[in-house]
């Protein structure tokens, strides 16, 4: 029997490798032409009719319909190395008999790294069936608030919350789990409010047909429809929750942290537990005027990411009631810390947005000017290290979800015993310039180009796989006139040209 049970698994494996070469050609391939053993999909409403609030005539459109994941995961990885090559797209199948087969499909089907493009069509009815609304909604199967969608579904969903991060992303993983489901409309966050008076409508949303082809979806499973009361709102905003007291609101839980073990010190730990510190680009450049029109700030984001074997990891310990935490490094292998070693120093931040404990030898930020010599410094050089964007998942070893993603909950209060901070291989942390002492003042900066350096582990206090990718630049052309100063930014390699 087992040999038996062998031979047929063996027979659809070759049978299945027969269909993925035979879709590398041009055109859309079919799930049901190829005989993939993919993942059923089925649009199903959570309700059959709901009540939105109207804020100024306008709702935000969700009818509470979810794409769901069936028999198996739908997952798809996403390349762009290097960074002037193409993204590229291969979806992931894991079939019920085991194994993987890796699909390659159209890079035309991608909206950037926003989703699956014009993967629906959100319709919007009223009384009478004239089309109020009609959307086009691209597919992020990655979102904040996924769900399960049958009783024996998995426990937990190992896919990121997001599908797009900052502009230089290198690597990505999106994905339903099995038995779980998404819901397109809030997973495309560029679908604003629309303009619905008061009264009743028909939401549907369809799959495009090209979708239900590739994916052999059925015409049953590829639309839903809720029935729309609109009414007039509380006078607060469209977001749900916000009219809540702020004793009622959920807070962000604080992920438990595994114990820094009793491990041994190391001055020289192995390369393959170690962190590849990797500056990208600053991105979102802009200038602005903090204190008064007369002032102009150089604006920008800066993300520090990390590549290489393993994810940095930082922790402090207070002693004596001193204002510093002499910091650690801890080193991690098979999911485990295997050593430490002395790296830097915390310090507590306590301007306004930040309060909290800052690893204060992270990241430096310099405006350079034309021969690249320093022509300003930014007064931010502490950081509070926490996962805001991915860079890299597909990297060996990656992390994919984070325990905690965004702004850290535990950079620690001002009676702080010790604190820890983390970055997972393949995330970056951004900083943005409405972090206190980020921007650059450029007030009496003369006009011309620049570059804008971001250089991690300046003082080379972290253990790190390479030194030589710790500084990135970014080329700026200031211009305008003092109170009315101008930014134009080049693409950097064909990416994210800025006006």
């Amino acid at each position: 029997m087992r040999l038996a049970r062998s031979n047929a698994r063996l027979s659809i494996l070759a049978v299945v490798g027969l269909a993925v070469a035979a879709i590398a050609v041009p055109g859309l391939p079919t799930a049901s032409a190829a005989g993939l053993p993919g993942p059923v999909l089925r649009l199903e409403a959570a309700q059959r009719s709901i009540t939105l609030d109207s804020f100024g005539g306008k709702v935000f459109p969700d009818p509470g319909i979810w794409m769901a994941a069936l028999g198996s995961p739908l997952q798809f990885d996403l390349r762009r190395q290097p960074y002037t090559s193409p993204i590229t797209i291969m979806q992931v199948i894991r079939p019920p008999f085991g194994g993987t087969i890796r699909r390659p499909l159209p890079s035309s089907l991608l909206d950037g790294w926003n989703g699956l493009k014009g993967f629906l069509t959100l319709t919007i009815r009223n009384a009478v069936g004239h089309v109020a609304v009609s959307e086009p909604v691209s597919l992020c199967p990655n979102t904040y608030d996924p769900a399960r969608a049958a009783p024996g579904a998995p426990t937990a969903t190992p896919y990121p919350q997001q599908c797009l991060s900052d502009p230089f992303v290198k690597g990505m993983v999106w994905g339903i789990q099995k038995g779980w489901a998404t819901n397109p409309v809030l997973s495309d966050f560029r679908l604003g409010l629309v303009k619905l008076a008061a009264g009743r409508y028909q939401m549907t949303e369809t799959v495009a047909p090209s979708y239900r082809r590739l994916f052999g979806i059925p015409a049953r499973n590829a639309t839903a429809t809720v029935k729309v009361k609109v009414v007039k709102g509380p006078r607060c905003c469209p977001i749900p929750g916000c009219c809540l007291p702020s004793t009622m609101r959920r807070p962000h839980p604080t992920p438990p942290q595994p114990p820094a073990a009793d491990v041994p010190t190391m001055t020289s730990p192995p390369r393959s537990a170690l962190p590849d510190m990797v500056p990208l680009p600053a991105w979102r450049i802009r200038v602005g005027h903090p204190r008064n029109q007369a002032d102009d700030y150089l604006k920008f984001a800066a993300t520090v990411w990390i590549g290489g074997h393993g994810p940095l990891d930082v922790q402090g310990f207070r002693s004596d009631g001193s204002p510093i935490m002499p910091a650690w490094q801890y080193f991690w292998r098979s999911g485990h810390i295997i050593g430490r070693a002395r790296a830097g120093t915390m310090g507590f931040d306590s301007q306004h947005g930040h309060n909290h404990w800052h690893f204060e030898q992270f990241a430096r930020y310099t405006l350079l000017n034309a021969a690249k010599s320093t022509a300003v410094t930014s007064h931010k050089v502490g950081f509070c290290i926490g996962p805001s964007d991915a860079v890299d998942l597909l990297l060996p070893h990656a992390t994919w979800r984070p325990a905690q993603q965004g702004p850290p909950q535990d950079c620690g209060s001002p009676t702080a015993l010790s604190v820890d901070e983390k970055l997972p291989l393949g995330w970056g942390d951004t900083y943005d310039q409405s972090v206190a002492g980020q921007a650059f003042d450029i007030t009496h900066v003369p006009n011309g180009t620049y570059y804008v350096q971001v250089t991690a582990n300046p003082e080379r206090v972290l253990y790190e796989t390479s030194t030589r990718n710790d500084v990135s630049l970014r080329k700026v052309i200031l211009g305008g006139t003092p109170g009315h100063r101008t930014v134009k930014v080049p693409a950097w390699h064909g990416i994210d040209p800025e006006p």
